[in-house]
């Protein structure tokens, strides 16, 4: 797989799905003006990103649904289900357990761990909560290269330290705290305060 920007990622990521729905449809070819509109994007962004993949479009035609899900199947792994772990089972702890979305995209939650003695040994939704300090000792049996963080702030750190230590390569952040890792891990944060933020400011400013 080419080397990505985040946002080019995120634009295959949107043809994926875009491409899903679709697939359930009586399509054969999509084109890239078909695309740009569903995912809000243009046209020569879309013919752009899908060449550096190599010549997938016909002319008059445009992509064969089939033949470009497949590439982005390869891409994004999507072939098989990936292990997750999470850390942090609170109220959005709970929530992302009982996402459903996630299964749809290939991504199954198979752990999740907590220092609350009132989780720990029970299931929500189907998935085991565990006692935080057999962190190390879980992951190593359970194929998981992923985790999501949804812990305290003063917590963030110490658990991405454990995770890291553990064989994790991958975090999704939701604490609100600035952590850092070592380069060769994948940290993505999300601050849903910030991003709050973010939205009130655009809705202030555009009235």
């Amino acid at each position: 797989m080419k080397r990505l920007s985040t946002i080019g990622i995120y634009r295959l990521a949107l043809y994926n799905r875009c491409l899903s729905s679709l697939d359930r449809c009586d399509h054969e070819y999509v084109s890239s003006q078909e695309l740009a509109n569903v995912t809000g994007g243009i046209a020569t962004q879309v013919r752009k990103d899908l060449t550096c993949y190599g010549k997938l479009g016909e002319p008059g035609k445009g992509y064969e649904i089939g033949k470009l899900k497949r590439m982005l199947i390869n891409i994004f792994g999507k072939d098989k289900v990936r292990n997750v772990i999470l850390v942090g089972v609170g109220n959005l702890g709970m929530a992302l357990i009982a996402y459903k979305g996630f299964e749809l995209q290939q991504f199954k939650i198979v752990a999740a761990f907590d220092n609350d003695m009132r989780k720990i040994g029970r299931h929500f939704d189907g998935v085991s909560i565990n006692d935080i300090r057999d962190l190390k000792a879980t992951i190593a049996s359970l194929n998981a290269e992923i985790a999501i963080v949804s812990v305290s702030t003063s917590s963030a750190q110490e658990v991405i330290n454990e995770l890291v230590s553990a064989g994790i390569k991958s975090i999704l952040n939701f604490a609100p705290a600035r952590v850092s890792v070592p380069k060769e891990v994948e940290l993505h944060n999300v601050d849903l305060s910030i991003e709050l933020d973010k939205l009130y400011y655009l809705l202030k400013n555009s009235r």
